[in-house]
């Protein structure tokens, strides 16, 4: 769980509802049924809960990651989370 970067078409509208808030997983049906082909741009989502968009829409990976380091990734992790297309909330971990 944490934030995940979709394949989208460009110009795609994630449904909303009555007060113009995101419906959280309305966009997987949609999504779902659109032709590969079509998905030619970037978004990036929260998959807290079922999922919806924290980010603008971006034609190339590129300007998905300049907009991550304008939002204070470093070059290195916007890199690494483009590469990586996920990356965690958190990360629980033991010391032994």
């Amino acid at each position: 769980m944490g934030r995940e970067i979709l394949r989208v078409p460009l110009g795609f509208q994630h449904p909303k509802d009555n007060e113009g808030e995101y419906i959280a997983g309305a966009h997987l049906e949609q999504l779902w049924y659109t032709d590969e082909t079509l998905k030619t741009a970037y978004q990036v989502y929260e998959n807290i809960s079922e999922g919806s968009p924290v980010s603008p829409i971006f034609p190339t990976v590129e300007e998905l990651r300049e907009w991550l380091v304008k939002q204070g990734f470093s070059y290195e992790q916007a890199l690494d989370f483009c590469d990586a297309g996920h990356i965690p909330s958190f990360v629980v971990s033991t010391s032994e």
